[in-house]
């Protein structure tokens, strides 16, 4: 089961065109335990979607470390208590295992691992890898890898409920997610008594 925080940045990876995979299980090694990666996501070329996949619909900040037309995965890590240190899940190990199960070659896995420390976009070959941190509380800044706000996430989904108000509403049992589906209520709502 997703936490709230989890659940948003699935759905905002979601409606940037992302499959989605959640709790990707890390299994242990002899040198190290199990443990899971909160989401996993790829992105494949030419994504379109009737209601809400347009270009003009994928997030511009998001967009600006990937291209549209290119294969890109996300590694992400969410954070909801106020001492979190998410570095830990973005060791070699955990990579390797992340960038092999959504199909990267071992070549292109060694040629981005090589030079991953201070990198939060990995590349090789027209193919993107991102290390995304969504976070409740502030985060310190780093290149290790991209941090956006639990905030930052949630007005992107409401802006995009709010521009498909009725597709998205009458659509909203359809939803695997009684978060989303109540997101879906409070913007329908709101926009009534807006324009009451």
């Amino acid at each position: 089961m997703k936490n709230y925080g989890e659940e948003l940045a699935y759905w905002y990876l979601r409606f940037n065109g992302f499959f989605v995979l959640d709790n990707f299980v890390y299994h242990r090694t002899p040198n190290n335990r199990d443990g899971d990666a909160d989401l996993l996501a790829i992105r494949l070329p030419y994504v379109k979607e009737v209601i809400g996949g347009r270009t003009d619909d994928w997030d511009e900040k998001l967009f600006s470390y990937l291209e549209e037309y290119e294969i890109a995965g996300v590694l992400c890590e969410v954070k909801t208590g106020p001492r979190a240190n998410p570095s830990s899940a973005f060791k070699e190990r955990k990579l390797k295992h992340a960038l092999n199960r959504i199909g990267f070659s071992n070549l292109e896995i060694e040629k981005m691992l090589s030079k991953h420390e201070n990198r939060c976009l990995l590349e090789s070959n027209g193919k993107k890898f991102l290390k995304l941190v969504v976070s409740e509380y502030e985060i310190e800044r780093t290149t290790a890898f991209l941090t956006f706000s639990l905030e930052y996430v949630e007005d992107f989904i409401y802006n995009r409920l709010e521009a498909y108000r009725r597709q998205k509403y009458n659509a909203r049992h359809f939803f695997p997610s009684s978060l989303l589906q109540y997101m879906m209520y409070r913007k329908d709502k709101e926009l009534s008594e807006r324009w009451r």
